[in-house]
Order: C-alpha cells, then sequence, then structure tokens
C-alpha cells in the first residue's frame, strides 16, 4: 500500500483547492478521487471531532467551493462535485487514516504472508492469515500493530493491500443509544 498517496494532475490541483477550503469550514478533507472519464470529483470530509459528516457539513463545503468551480482557469468545463461523509466502515489508504483510527476496530488484508521476523512466535493460524481484524494498537511509518483475537501482530505497511475501519454494529449501536439518552437528559 502506498501510504504516501502521491497526488498527480488534476487530483492534485483538486486537492491543493479543496483542502483549505474545506478546513475554513471546521472540517477535514479525508479524501478525495477524481473520476476523469465520469466527470466526477468526490470529496469525503469528516468533523474531526465526530469522525463524520452530517448532510449540513456536505451542503456547507459544496456551497463554499462553488465560487472557486465556476472561475478557476484549469477547472474542468464540466464536472459534477459529490461530497459526503467516508463513513463508518471507511477506507483507510494513508498514514494520517491510521494514526486516526488507533483505538479503533480494523480489517487488513494483506498481500504475501506476514513477515515473521517482525512476528516471532506468532501462533501458525496468525501466521498463515491473509485477513486480520482488531484494534490497531500503533500506526508508523512503516508498520501497524493490530491487536486481534487470536494475538497481536506487526504488518508492514508494503504488505497491505486494503484496509478500512470495521467497527462492530452493536457497539456503534449502543454509543448511538447512549448519545441520544444523553441529549434527551440535557433538554
Amino acid at each position: 500500500m502506498d501510504i504516501t498517496k502521491n497526488r498527480m494532475g488534476l487530483e492534485k490541483k483538486f486537492w491543493e483547492l479543496c483542502t483549505p477550503v474545506v478546513q475554513e469550514q471546521g472540517l477535514f478533507l479525508y479524501d478525495l478521487e477524481y473520476l476523469s472519464g465520469q466527470k466526477l470529483l468526490r470529496l469525503y470530509v469528516m468533523n474531526p471531532e465526530t469522525k463524520s459528516a452530517v448532510i449540513e457539513d456536505c451542503v456547507k463545503v459544496d456551497h463554499a467551493l462553488t465560487p472557486f468551480f465556476e472561475s478557476e482557469d484549469w477547472m474542468p468545463a464540466e464536472v459534477t462535485l459529490e461530497v459526503g461523509s467516508p463513513g463508518v466502515y471507511r477506507n483507510v489508504s494513508t498514514l494520517a487514516h491510521f494514526q486516526m483510527g488507533v483505538g479503533e476496530i480494523h480489517s487488513v488484508t494483506i498481500t504475501g504472508s506476514l513477515d515473521l521476523t517482525l512476528n516471532p512466535g506468532l501462533s501458525k493460524k496468525l501466521a498463515s492469515a491473509k485477513k486480520f481484524r482488531g484494534e490497531l494498537v500503533e500506526a508508523k511509518p512503516d508498520s501497524v500493530t493490530l491487536k486481534t483475537e487470536d494475538g497481536t501482530v506487526l504488518i508492514s505497511l508494503s504488505s497491505i493491500k486494503n484496509a478500512q475501519l470495521d467497527p462492530d454494529f452493536e457497539e456503534l449501536m449502543k454509543k448511538a443509544q447512549t448519545n441520544s439518552a444523553s441529549l434527551e437528559e440535557a433538554k
């Protein structure tokens, strides 16, 4: 996995334009993708405190970007902007994404096999696994550490094929109910 996410061409220009505009709205630009064939720019924004975005956040960003989309000379003549939340089960593709997710449950799929020199004494089950799910304990520039049900593994970032946040749905529902009850009590 290339966690440096070197953006090129129009995607780089969009990133450089959108990042400060999103920040001015009190939000964080989690990711973006430009699909030139579809003339589509997707922004994934989030409130740094809640790690999510509500529709009002997305509308704010859309409105704040409109003047730039209408005036920038380099802007493609036809481009559709979609602004949304990265989602509960969001992709994790940069070091910053991993670092934001420390303490949360992740699913990680690797190519090849685990580097056993980084994981001495690992059980056969973990040593032969390609998919891991567990709490992200640490994120370094070259590796991540996951605490799984079967033990702790150190995974080289270069071996990661795919990673995403993978929270327990029941835990999410409990948190939502607790937050809802807290709001009711505050009224």
